[in-house]
């Protein structure tokens, strides 16, 4: 093979090329192969790669400003990526296009914030997985649940269903379980996926089996649960609602090398990073996310994601829901050797990053720091009780029964508030 390759370097005539290709052919399986090889050593795939990874670089930047118009973004990257990646990365960017204007129009109860982000995020995948860099997992994301509980004193035609609205469902599997006190019951066949952005769960007669000893429904994705739903009962548990604003500690987390040298050596990176706030019930985690690639050479890559538990919740105390913004991104090209700062969004006040530096990079330098916002939560009592933040908005929604109306105006020791009253 080397001897093929160095023949090639010194008759890079067209028609000798072709005749070498087809003799070669002969002893090798696989055109594609070939033409790979032809292409690397004319310049063509490196020069294909270039302008894929430029055209998405560009759209993941412009996705920074709070008031970008995602919509409009990736229409002009599918008009700019070359007809050679068609197939594949054009195909993918207008399916995601699909997908988020069509969850955008329905009533999925998410923020123009959240549809940025996710539509970020999701080029950062199609860009690492163009490059065969480790591409970060999908998550499925909650922005809504309707009714926020099930109250059982309701009739049954009010009742009758669950609706769950947000984006990639249909993603990776989603498992439902019914508590019976301390046993569950898996129901996830009862739960169907009209569309990627949302899910209904049947409660009527032959939907979820509710008796008068379920406490409350459980949305469970990769072992964690995403969603806990309580069922009011004739005689509700009603636990009261508090909420506690913190400013989480700072936070720095160094990728490491997944390829090339670890040297920049001035070309770029470009980098790519996001924060993510997860809520584990018990936990606060900030998931933070960066990627630093070489613009030449042999395209040094520091990639990976780092967990950071930033608030822990009191022994009798579960964490409901985040009332903040719970999600923020940025992209830029590196071009010096200094620590560069920016202006962040929703749970990141700031974003400091390092890329090229002195000497080797990635795993010495390369890095980013997180500044955050005040993030605020919401907090209940640890137990199978009904919030009184959750009963608050039923009640406002004209989802819940005159009799557990009259139980919360006779608790006088709780607080019925909302996360901004």
């Amino acid at each position: 093979m080397k001897t093929l390759i160095n023949f090639l370097k010194q008759n890079r005539n067209l028609g000798t090329i072709l005749s070498v290709v087809i003799l070669f052919s002969l002893t090798l399986t696989g055109c594609n192969f070939i033409k790979g090889q032809i292409d690397k050593l004319l310049g063509r795939a490196d020069d294909l790669t270039e302008k894929v990874v430029s055209s998405l670089d560009n759209a993941i930047g412009s996705l920074n400003a709070t008031s970008a118009n995602y919509e409009e973004i990736l229409q002009k990257l599918v008009s700019e990526l070359p007809g050679e990646v068609q197939s594949t990365v054009t195909n993918e960017v207008s399916n995601l296009l699909n997908r988020t204007v069509a969850a955008a129009g329905a009533e999925v109860r998410c923020d123009a914030d959240f549809f940025r982000i996710r539509v970020q995020q999701a080029l950062q995948r199609i860009k690492a997985k163009f490059l065969n860099q480790p591409v970060p997992a999908v998550e499925p994301n909650l922005c809504n649940v309707v009714p926020l509980a099930i109250d059982m004193n309701l009739s049954a035609d009010r009742r009758n269903k669950l609706e769950f609205y947000g984006y990639d469902f249909d993603m990776t599997a989603i498992q439902v379980l019914l508590y019976n006190g301390a046993s569950a019951i898996d129901v996830s066949n009862k739960l169907d996926q009209p569309t990627h952005y949302h899910m209904t769960l049947n409660l009527g007669g032959n939907g979820v089996p509710i008796s008068t000893a379920s406490t409350r429904l459980v949305l469970r994705w990769n072992n964690r649960d995403i969603s806990s739903i309580g069922i009011i009962q004739s005689t509700p548990d009603i636990c009261e609602t508090t909420y506690h604003t913190f400013q989480p500690a700072s936070v720095s987390f160094m990728p490491p090398l997944v390829r090339g040298d670890r040297e920049f050596d001035g070309n770029g990176p470009i980098v790519n990073s996001s924060v993510n706030l997860i809520n584990t019930g018990k936990e606060l985690i900030a998931r933070v996310y960066m990627n630093a690639r070489e613009t030449k050479s042999d395209y040094t890559t520091g990639s990976g994601t780092k967990d950071f538990v930033i608030f822990t919740a009191d022994p009798d105390k579960t964490i409901e829901a985040i009332v903040t913004p719970a999600a923020a991104s940025y992209s830029y090209i590196d071009n010096n050797h200094n620590m560069d700062e920016f202006t962040g969004s929703g749970p990141v006040r700031k974003f400091k990053f390092m890329g090229d530096g002195s000497g080797d990079d990635v795993g010495f330098h390369t890095r980013v720091e997180i500044d955050f916002n005040n993030v605020r939560v919401q907090l209940k009592e640890t137990g199978d009780c009904v919030s009184s933040a959750t009963l608050r908005v039923l009640e406002l929604q004209n989802r819940i029964s005159p009799r557990v109306i009259t139980e919360m105006r006779a608790m006088r020791h709780i607080r019925f508030i909302g996360p901004n009253e």
